[in-house]
């Protein structure tokens, strides 16, 4: 896989208007440079026209004819805050016509994966609440440290089902995983239904205590956007890929929001056995019809015997 990173575009900012070829085994020819503007451009050239590729508030497409049978396809990031998305934006862009060696078929591919891309190009104005995104971060980190390496990338991509209305946050065959995550500093966890530990088979509570961080704290993996781009490198097939964009663009947020840069650092990830002697309550606890709806709240240390190693 390609992978077009900070590193790449840092090599020619001071050169404005410049582009350099990138090798790739395609019928279309790709570059990377830098705007005369000075904003961050991946380019393709063909010599079929190409299909009309709109524009979002974040991401500038440019298309046009240079001579009689030379066509330009630019993409350029408006806002540099958004870099770290537009990287592995364009380094799946780039990937996504590997190997495609019939240009009008390549160009289909390119503008299918741009509008899989799009939605996360746009600024949601969606005011988003701090626990939304402590709960996606710990579910990205979930997935990335523990889950990948237990079923596979594809698989435990495949078991994120929380993002599909499902009472649990990871499913698979008979197992399941609850992921909560909350501040370092809590001594209590919020079981927002009855529903969410209630099964007929054993599953697992995950608990993770993040400590928020400066803008200046990165480990790889402090923000939405750094896990999110490290789970991103590591998927092989397109259609696991189109899925994992799916299920984020569920979450009603754009990566290119500033709440996805928000850093913090994991201070623990601890997993609690769910069985048959785990306090919780179930639906058959509640003797009154008239009641809808139960929360509560278990007293962190006082699982200690149900951790798991």
């Amino acid at each position: 896989m390609s992978n077009i990173g900070k590193e790449v575009f840092e090599t020619i900012t001071s050169d404005l208007g410049s582009q350099k070829l990138i090798e790739v085994d395609s019928a279309l020819k790709v570059y990377y440079g830098i705007s005369n503007e000075g904003h961050p451009r991946l380019s393709f050239l063909s010599t079929v026209a190409p299909p009309k590729i709109d524009s979002t508030k974040l991401l500038k497409v440019m298309q046009g004819k240079e001579t009689e049978h030379i066509y330009w396809t630019n993409f350029d990031l408006l806002e540099t805050t958004a870099k770290q998305v537009f990287y592995s934006f364009c380094s799946d862009l780039v990937n996504a016509i590997n190997s495609i060696m019939e240009e009008k078929k390549a160009l289909v591919y390119l503008k299918n994966r741009f509008h899989i891309w799009k939605s996360l190009f746009k600024k949601s104005n969606a005011v988003v609440s701090a626990e939304l995104i402590k709960g996606l971060f710990g579910e990205l980190y979930f997935l990335d440290s523990f889950l990948i390496e237990r079923y596979g990338i594809n698989d435990a991509i495949n078991s994120w089902s929380g993002t599909n209305g499902t009472m649990k946050d990871f499913s698979k065959d008979t197992d399941w995983f609850e992921v909560k995550t909350v501040s370092a500093s809590s001594v209590s966890v919020k079981i927002s239904s009855v529903s969410q530990l209630s099964s007929k088979t054993s599953g697992h509570l995950i608990i993770i205590k993040l400590e928020s961080m400066s803008p200046m704290f990165s480990n790889g993996k402090s923000s939405i956007s750094e896990v999110f781009n490290s789970i991103l490198q590591r998927i092989d097939l397109d259609d696991t890929k189109e899925l994992f964009l799916s299920k984020i663009q569920t979450y009603g947020i754009s990566l290119t929001d500033d709440c996805c840069s928000e850093k913090f650092n994991v201070v623990s990830a601890q997993s609690y056995l769910v069985d048959e002697g785990f306090p919780r309550l179930l639906e058959t606890d509640i003797r009154y019809k008239e009641i809808c709806k139960v929360s509560y709240e278990l007293i962190i240390n006082s699982l200690e015997r149900f951790k798991e190693a």
